[in-house]
């Protein structure tokens, strides 16, 4: 039975298994990854995408990285469900893994809005490596694309495909394809900067359908009425905890794995950090969702408090620095 055992495959997973052999270092770690080859930058798949990045500079080799902390890892493998009295996490291919302590780092997930169309060939969300594959060997053939969606992800994605040479069409269901009420920046400036670069940008407008021809799309039509051409459609919309496996459980759920200032979970053996985690503090819990730094710091924290260790997650008064084609963004909320 390994003594710890952690779910996931990106910043939180990876920084809580390497603090954890840090702290322990005769103690068995064993990682559970969802991706045949985890271990990569998320915030370089934009790079990636747009041809700037080569593919070899997004990962960390997986293998040197397990044998070099003595973690046992095992990859394309999805928890499915937890079975707590024994202390087990329950595999997809049948496989109880015994664990001393189990941390949840699954991230978050992309939700596809339910539309006409929506399975054409040539349309994806983007979140992981294997949409910016799909992205990659579309762009050749493709001269428009239409960006559904809002944030940093719906920005990054309209910048990925601007920079690959296409005209981009980005269609905001918000004011904003960015957050004013969060952000120290009118959402007017972040429109304007991708206007300047050639990106149009319909605000206060929803996709309603996709038109296809020959399983490929070809057009979004809007509520507003408008058809836009499009040879790729990205979304970039809502997100969703991967938190599938431990409904039932028991264990304290809400928009993510509601956790304390050390991340433990309802259950004292459970703890979650990096975007699944939902940290309740002083009767409120935060928003999910708290990007790539963020998610190497509550790895940290997280990793150290399952090795016995004190370590808090400060809340309030917290700030996510983000830059947009050069310019920078901060974040702020409480």
């Amino acid at each position: 039975m390994p003594d710890f055992v952690v779910v996931g495959g990106g910043a939180a997973a990876t920084q809580a298994a390497e603090t954890l052999r840090e702290l322990r270092p005769k103690s068995s770690i064993a990682l559970v990854a969802e991706e045949e080859r985890p271990f990569y930058m998320r915030p370089l798949l934009a790079d990636f995408v747009a041809g700037r990045m080569a593919e070899d500079r997004l990962w960390r080799d997986t293998e040197s990285t397990a044998e070099a902390h003595d973690i046992t890892i095992l990859t394309g493998t999805t928890a499915t469900g937890i079975d707590r009295a024994e202390r087990a996490l329950i595999l997809d291919d049948g496989i109880r893994l015994e664990y001393g302590k189990l941390l949840v780092a699954t991230g978050v997930k992309p939700v596809l809005p339910e539309l006409p169309g929506i399975d054409l060939d040539r349309v994806t969300p983007f979140s992981c490596y294997a949409d910016a594959t799909r992205l990659t060997s579309w762009i050749s053939e493709a001269s428009t694309a239409v960006v559904v969606g809002r944030g940093l992800q719906g920005v990054e994605l309209t910048r990925a495909l601007r920079l690959s040479g296409l005209s981009v069409t980005m269609l905001v269901p918000d004011e904003s394809p960015w957050f004013p009420e969060l952000f120290e920046v009118r959402g007017t400036l972040v429109e304007s900067d991708l206007e300047r670069r050639g990106v149009q940008v319909i605000a206060l407008d929803r996709a309603a359908e996709l038109v296809g021809q020959e399983g490929r799309v070809v057009a979004v039509k809007t509520s507003e009425g408008r058809e836009l051409p499009a040879d790729i459609v990205g979304f970039a919309l809502d997100q969703r905890a991967r938190v599938e496996f431990l409904v039932g459980s028991g264990i304290s759920l809400a928009d993510g794995v509601v956790v304390n200032e050390r991340l433990q979970s309802s259950d004292v053996d459970v703890f979650a950090a990096g975007d699944v985690a939902q940290i309740e503090h002083d009767g409120r819990r935060r928003p999910i969702g708290y990007g790539w730094l963020r998610a190497i710091e509550q790895g940290e924290a997280a990793g150290r408090n399952m090795a016995g260790e004190e370590a808090v997650v400060g809340v309030g008064d917290e700030s996510e620095a983000q830059a947009l084609y050069g310019m920078s963004l901060l974040a702020r909320w409480d």
